[in-house]
């Protein structure tokens, strides 16, 4: 049995938009690089972070 759906323009660019992220092996490696670094603490006060860029310029 088929089923028709209707999803606002939107919501439907947003989720392809999705698909191609979880479709993308880079991308989903830094997300899972990023991740484990957050649970291991290796983050910075962004305010430390910004000042770091602007010392680099």
């Amino acid at each position: 049995m088929q089923r028709l759906v209707s999803v606002p323009k939107s919501d439907l660019e947003s989720l392809e938009s999705t698909v191609e992220t979880l479709q993308n092996k880079t991308v989903m490696e830094q997300l899972e690089k990023s991740e484990r670094d957050i649970k291991e603490g290796r983050t910075r006060n962004i305010d430390k972070f910004i000042k770091e860029l602007k010392k680099g310029q």
